[in-house]
């Protein structure tokens, strides 16, 4: 067992994938499943796209900006994957037109989507926002991937989303814990702002189970331009993931997890995860348990 970076909510803390969230497990198979990944040809997005291979889907989407990579990723993965089909679309999440196009494609070649990652995003070149250092266009631009990218992204595939169907947001730690280091406020802002929008995604649509996902602290080009490296493999991501389009997760819509807690120790608290405030996006140290949200009785 690894110790663990930050505090847990489980006393078993992974940093590599483990025999619960192994894709060759028959009950979180992703036969028969239609998957999308956007940022699926590079990174955490590319192992999550492997992953769902190994689990048995053979009806895969990804979407990425650079052509090399959407060629790279795909031959790799038919080859490991016979079975597989990778459709590869280049695209620009920022890019409403694109979007819509990518994911009609998708509909015509595979058919209603069952699985949505949301992995695309951006980090700027990082420096105090206060600072003459901070290139602010660059910093908006975060924004305008991370937030205005992902909602149309998630819109393009509700309207070709399949019953059931899930929905994971590859976020970040940095979206809900303190200020842990400076120079990230584009990125840690951004991405708690888009996790906010996947809970209400999760609160209008019942039908869809909806994930916020921290996927651990893994080396890709997007940490090393922060200045980081990883300590945690990359394929947990990718385990973790398929497992949370699982049945065995579905106590687990509406909430925030981290690749690196233990699955069987989160079963174990199903109860108390499906009736109190644990693990919602909030304000710490105050209780929103059995508030009804109904503010228009204020």
């Amino acid at each position: 067992m690894a110790s663990p970076f930050f505090p847990s909510l489980t006393k078993v803390w992974h940093r590599e994938s483990y025999p619960a969230i192994s894709p060759s497990r028959p009950e979180i198979s992703a036969k028969g499943k239609v998957v999308v990944i956007t940022g699926g040809a590079s990174g955490i997005g590319s192992s999550i796209t492997r992953t769902f291979a190994a689990g048995g889907s053979t009806k895969n989407a990804i979407l990425a900006r650079r052509e090399e990579n959407l060629v790279a990723t795909k031959e790799s993965i038919e080859r490991d994957f016979p079975s597989t089909e990778i459709l590869g679309l280049s695209t620009d999440i920022t890019s409403r037109r694109q979007v819509e196009d990518a994911f009609a494609k998708i509909a015509e070649t595979f058919g209603e989507i069952n699985v949505f990652v949301s992995s695309a995003a951006y980090m700027p070149t990082g420096a105090p926002v206060l600072s003459q250092q901070c290139d602010l266009d660059d910093w908006w631009q975060t924004f305008t991937t991370n937030i205005l990218g992902v909602i149309q992204a998630s819109r393009a595939f509700a309207r070709h989303a399949a019953d059931g169907a899930r929905v994971l947001n590859v976020s970040t730690c940095l979206a809900t814990t303190p200020p842990l280091e400076p120079n990230v406020s584009a990125y840690a802002a951004s991405k708690a702002a888009s996790s906010k929008v996947f809970d209400f995604i999760a609160l209008e649509n019942p039908g869809l189970k909806v994930f916020n996902i921290h996927p651990g602290l893994v080396e890709t080009e997007m940490s090393l331009k922060s200045g980081h490296g990883g300590m945690d493999h990359i394929d947990l991501s990718g385990d973790f993931c398929l497992w949370l389009t699982s049945p065995e997760a579905d106590f687990l819509s509406g909430k925030w997890v981290w690749v690196n807690w233990n699955v069987d120790e989160l079963k174990a608290r199903t109860e108390e995860i499906l009736t109190t405030d644990l693990l919602d996006t909030k304000l710490g140290g105050v209780s929103f348990a059995g508030f009804n949200g109904n503010v228009r009785d204020i």
